[in-house]
């Protein structure tokens, strides 16, 4: 990904911020396997569900890298987060990852059980004004690293590794 200028602009009395977020899937399972496709979720277009390819890395791991915008809650003081891969109320901003038949689209024919759409919770309220600010100073990401798979598969909320979200410089 292109690392792009950190704009700020005002929005209302405070000042909206453009992060990186890099999210490294540990050992997902191979959507090869079951003929689905494995992405972050685009909520920009929630008709078509599109999910963006990540990049495999050597050891098998899939990164996953978007931007979002930022900018403190009115009633809270806490980051809100904005863009096309941001989902859920502001209180408790997340992005997906997806699993889905391969070529299954929203109101298409019915698929088999066992190809159903998956898609894991990746938190963003864990995020704190410092990290957003070193990120943004430093031209940095913040980059998370989530297990691909868990006691019920690849879906619902994740466990964290290491450190939780974290800046890395670039």
């Amino acid at each position: 990904m292109k690392a792009k200028s950190k704009r700020s602009r005002k929005v209302g009395q405070q000042a909206e911020q453009h992060i990186h977020l890099r999210i490294i899937c540990i050992s997902p399972p191979n959507p090869k396997d079951s003929g689905s496709s494995f992405g972050i979720q685009d909520n920009s277009t929630t008709k078509e569900w599109v999910i963006h390819n990540g990049k495999s890395l050597p050891n098998g791991d899939v990164q996953f890298e978007c931007e979002c915008r930022v900018r403190q809650n009115q009633a809270s003081g806490e980051p809100n987060f904005l863009g096309p891969f941001v989902h859920g109320a502001t209180a408790d901003r997340f992005l997906y990852l997806s699993w889905r038949p391969k070529d299954w689209r929203p109101g298409g024919p019915e698929v088999p059980r066992w190809v159903c759409l998956r898609r894991m919770k990746i938190r963003l309220g864990l995020i704190s004004w410092p990290q957003i600010e070193h990120a943004s100073r430093d031209n940095g990401v913040l980059e998370i690293k989530v297990a691909g798979t868990g006691p019920s598969g690849p879906f619902g909320e994740v466990g964290l590794g290491g450190e939780g979200w974290t800046v890395k410089t670039v």
